[in-house]
């Protein structure tokens, strides 16, 4: 094409007014980003994300709460922090961060006890909570626990051969227990026969699995409480000698003979059929809280009996119907009709009540298993995330049933030796010899028109 004088104008002008475009664009975007907070996490994990566990909470926290935070201007904490607190105060504006310099604020330093860079006081009133470590988990857990409006007391029987809530053998339940503190409960265990009577001020008193029977004056002081509107959480176990057969006749409830066995942990690698799982859970807060499959070792099945009852029953806990519970339970259990009962059955039961002159609902729960929440098996699936529901919704803490305990791990992307050398070869000879040889023949062709 022959270019004049009047062409070479047109081509500067079109050049200007291009530039001058692209430059009100650039401008324009940023203004954009300055007006918008916008943010994307296309991570796997959603590392650069709170938890749906905490953005519920956020949602439903209504309290002035107030974070302080303790970090030096020049620490490499700084970023960290002030990122995390960012991401708090974005699903949650009510919340009052202050960042404070311990080398200028040494009053406050001492006066609170100050022990490193980093540290966050979280505070509601006169509750004060403290977080050592930059991690959602213990920040969320903090606000939690500041944002109970009283102790929730959480009662564990002893004396009959319970579990205990604060050893750390296999059988026992200390792991379920020390989530619960980092909750915010407070838990003491209680022996009947020493303690005439269940304090006033117990949230949920909870029999963990009794061995031996109670004395009748046990189970009198079980039962005024339970009168008075106590809430309970019941983990029994199979057995031919039932221990307190008078707490499921209070109860109105049964206890199937024999012991569930579960064909369909095959599937899962699981050898043993006594281990029960469960997908179906009731439809109630403390099944949607549940995310997945829970897994009940040992189990025994439960059911109301007939008749009035001023209980009013939810089956919580229901396997699928080729389960059954084997009176003569063994690794190769086969059904035998007429001598076990056939599934599907239920291994836990939501059971409440509205008792006279109360202005709240009386809630206990009653679960065939125990084991699933001992330190051996409550790390399994969604064990956990039941065994947090459970107690929250007892403690009537309704607003935080539906946020699961849950943790995310990144996928890793794990390659052979080749691939990797087929990938590095690729990125760092392929593709720039290809773009060379394009750009060297649009030349020569250039050059040759």
């Amino acid at each position: 094409m022959k270019i004049n004088t009047k062409t070479h104008r047109q081509l500067k002008i079109q050049s200007a007014v291009f530039y001058l475009l692209m430059i009100g664009l650039v401008i324009l975007l940023a203004q954009l980003s300055l007006k918008t907070n916008s943010q994307m996490d296309w991570t796997s994990s959603q590392r650069h994300s709170l938890s749906e566990t905490t953005t519920a909470f956020l949602k439903q926290l209504d309290k002035p709460i107030t974070i302080q935070a303790f970090v030096s201007s020049n620490s490499e904490y700084k970023p960290v922090l002030t990122t995390l607190l960012n991401r708090y105060k974005k699903h949650q504006p009510t919340l009052t961060i202050h960042y404070i310099d311990p080398d200028f604020s040494p009053e406050i330093v001492r006066e609170l006890n100050i022990q490193q860079q980093g540290e966050m006081v979280v505070s509601l009133g006169n509750q004060q909570k403290r977080v050592f470590d930059l991690s959602e988990q213990s920040l969320t857990n903090a606000l939690i626990s500041v944002s109970r409006e009283q102790d929730k007391w959480l009662v564990f029987i002893e004396g009959h051969g319970e579990r205990r809530p604060d050893h750390q053998a296999n059988f026992n339940l200390s792991t379920w227990t020390s989530t619960l503190k980092q909750k915010g409960f407070k838990t003491k265990t209680l022996n009947l026969v020493e303690h005439q009577q269940i304090p006033r001020n117990t949230a949920a008193v909870i029999i963990a699995s009794s061995e031996k029977p109670w004395l009748p004056g046990e189970i009198a002081i079980l039962k005024d409480y339970l009168d008075t509107g106590g809430n309970l959480l019941w983990l029994t176990e199979p057995s031919d000698s039932p221990p307190l057969v008078s707490l499921a006749e209070y109860l109105g409830l049964d206890m199937i003979p024999g012991t569930v066995i579960d064909p369909n942990a095959a599937a899962l690698g699981i050898p043993d059929p006594h281990f029960a799982l469960v997908t179906d859970y009731a439809n109630h807060p403390i099944g949607q809280a549940t995310s997945s499959v829970t897994l009940f070792p040992k189990a025994v099945a439960i059911e109301p009996r007939n008749g009035q009852s001023p209980w009013q029953y939810q089956a919580l806990l229901s396997t699928p119907t080729n389960v059954w519970s084997d009176i003569v339970p063994s690794l190769k259990a086969q059904f035998q009709e007429g001598r076990d009962t056939a599934g599907p059955l239920n291994l836990g039961y939501l059971l409440t009540s509205s008792p006279s002159g109360k202005d709240k609902q009386q809630r206990i729960v009653v679960i065939g298993d125990g084991d699933f929440l001992s330190n051996s098996f409550i790390g399994n699936a969604a064990n956990l995330e039941l065994g947090l529901a459970v107690v929250n919704w007892l403690t009537e803490d309704d607003n935080l049933i539906v946020i699961p305990a849950k943790t995310t791990v990144d996928k890793q992307l794990e390659l052979d030796k080749m691939a990797a050398l087929f990938i590095g070869l690729g990125f760092l000879v392929v593709v720039p010899s290809t773009l060379l040889i394009i750009g060297l023949s649009l030349w020569w062709y250039r050059r040759k028109q």
